[in-house]
């Protein structure tokens, strides 16, 4: 289902979906060449990171979180 999503991702020509592929390159944390502005590997991985980040939100409310990071400042 995954694959799916990112192929559809990356034949999209809407600006609103060009938008979604630099939103989740950026989250895969991927450099891109210069002449390349996406990846489907790429894609695939901002997509988990977005799935992870969604859920962590759907989860904790904003206090919580910024509780644990206060927390987790002592530790970097």
């Amino acid at each position: 289902m995954a694959c799916v999503t990112v192929w559809e991702m990356a034949a999209a020509q809407a600006n609103s979906a060009e938008a979604l592929r630099v939103f989740r390159i950026k989250l895969s944390g991927r450099q891109m060449k210069s002449r390349t502005s996406f990846t489907q590997p790429a894609l695939l991985s901002g997509l988990w990171v977005f799935l992870s980040m969604q859920e962590v939100l759907d989860y904790y409310f904003s206090d919580q979180l910024a509780e644990l990071r206060e927390t987790a400042k002592d530790f970097f």
